[in-house]
């Protein structure tokens, strides 16, 4: 073979190296063996060695964890049994503290004294947050309205004698369809105008009451009718559940106030007094309702357990609503435009704002329509149809002023308000025209409901 041929072919082999890997049980000899990787070398899954940062290490050089013993298994046991103990010892104690609050809160409702002053935080809501509802079932104006206890859900009555289930959100659930005058004895539910709704504290039963001196009940939830009575006289203009309980006062043109049990779906006993028609009641905890006679200019509390009337008079004309602040202290509003403070010891107001809504054109007050309370607080809100729901300030120590705190923009007869049991939310009835007649009428406005939430101040905390 030509040497220059021989020469090239061990040049070749000259440079190219072979490393070979120790054995594996070689342990020395892999100590003293240096390793340089090859970057461009493939590393397969097969091989038992992983380069990391360009060092080599074997699966024998790892260190391996320590076992841990029969004794730190205990210590760690006992640490953690005793930390869920304290988590739970915490647990309880804010429990029983939220439970004695509840408690001591419910001793103050029953005795008319629990108050809370958070009027003061309320500020005017924003304009773009106010939701404004508008069912094709209620084409006429919104005559009522009632909103759950558990701020769920929102029944409206309206004068096409049909009533509409909402959620708090604004979507529709239900509705029960309104009839014919004349079709009372195969139309199951309402042939004339809704005048007022109620809803029991647990949700179980919804009242409704008519023109035509009928009251249905349904089931609150499934919109189920429940039962028919008829023994008023006279249009039903007001209901109210007594809290926590199934009793029912409704109060009637008749001038008659009637008790009701819906456990047992029967009637209980009359209550008469009114020299007028009855425009409106209350009640809260005790056994006890409060209604306004109309032009008899009154208001009275009937005591079911002693058997007793309380008389109050003071308005200058028609006392059309009476709402509850506390089971001590109420408002009442009417033809007169003026906005009452009271308590039950005193048989005139403690505070009277004249013209609480403005006047009209002719110069006279502007004829309060609706009103609604925070119950057990100092807040209350009063409507008209001056196109604005004003919001005020009860002063429930002294109870000598009745503070205007702002105005929201509502167009329209302003025919309900209710507060949600929160107080997040103002829930507003709005009707072209009054629910009892059409003596005006505000074409431009909807017959609609409009839920308003409220705002409320960021309080800061004092840095001590």
């Amino acid at each position: 073979m030509p040497f220059f041929i021989r020469g090239k072919r061990q040049g070749n082999i000259k440079h190219k190296k072979i490393l070979k890997r120790p054995r594996k049980g070689d342990v020395s000899q892999a100590k003293k063996a240096k390793f340089t990787p090859d970057l461009d070398e493939e590393i397969t899954s097969e091989e038992d060695e992983h380069y990391i940062k360009g060092k080599l290490i074997n699966e024998d050089e790892e260190e391996e964890e320590e076992e841990e013993t029969a004794q730190e298994k205990k210590v760690r046991l006992a640490r953690q049994y005793l930390k869920e103990l304290q988590d739970q010892k915490t647990q309880d104690e804010e429990d029983d503290e939220a439970i004695g609050v509840r408690l001591r809160e419910d001793v103050l409702e029953a005795s008319g004294k629990l108050r809370r002053n958070v009027a003061h935080t309320y500020i005017e809501p924003d304009q773009q947050d106010i939701r404004v509802l508008k069912s094709k079932h209620q084409k006429l104006p919104i005559t009522c309205i009632c909103v759950s206890h558990d701020e769920k859900h929102i029944f409206s009555g309206s004068k096409d004698c049909s009533i509409v289930k909402y959620t708090i959100e604004g979507k529709r659930l239900g509705t029960i369809p309104g009839g014919r005058k004349g079709t009372e004895e195969v139309h199951i539910g309402h042939t004339s105008h809704i005048y007022s709704l109620a809803v029991s504290s647990d949700g179980k039963f919804l009242a409704s009451g008519d023109q035509g001196g009928y009251i249905h009940i349904w089931n609150a939830e499934t919109l189920e009718h429940l039962k028919t009575f008829k023994k008023h006289r006279g249009a039903v203009s007001g209901l109210v559940f007594r809290r926590a309980t199934h009793t029912l006062f409704s109060a009637s043109h008749d001038r008659m106030v009637m008790v009701w049990n819906l456990d047992a779906m029967a009637f209980v006993e009359n209550l008469g007094g009114h020299q007028d028609a009855i425009t409106g009641i209350d009640a809260f905890v005790r056994e006890s309702c409060i209604t306004s006679g109309g032009r008899d200019q009154s208001v009275i509390i009937y005591v079911l357990v002693d058997d007793k009337q309380l008389r109050f008079s003071g308005h200058q004309d028609s006392i059309d609503g009476v709402k509850l602040v506390n089971d001590k202290t109420y408002v009442t509003f009417g033809q007169d435009g003026g906005l009452a403070l009271w308590t039950t010891l005193k048989k005139r107001p403690h505070c009277l704002v004249k013209a609480a809504h403005g006047y009209q054109m002719n110069g006279q007050p502007n004829w309060l329509t609706a009103a609604a309370s925070l119950v057990n607080t100092d807040l209350i809100a009063s409507g008209s149809m001056d196109g604005f729901v004003r919001f005020w300030k009860v002063d429930t120590e002294g109870h000598r002023t009745l503070q205007r705190l702002f105005s929201v923009p509502v167009p329209g007869v302003i025919n309900s308000l209710a507060f949600t049991t929160s107080g997040n939310h103002l829930v507003v009835g709005v009707g072209q025209e009054h629910k009892l007649g059409r003596w005006f009428k505000e074409k431009s406005c909807k017959n609609s409901i409009v839920i308003i939430p409220l705002k409320k101040k960021i309080m800061e905390k004092s840095v001590s």
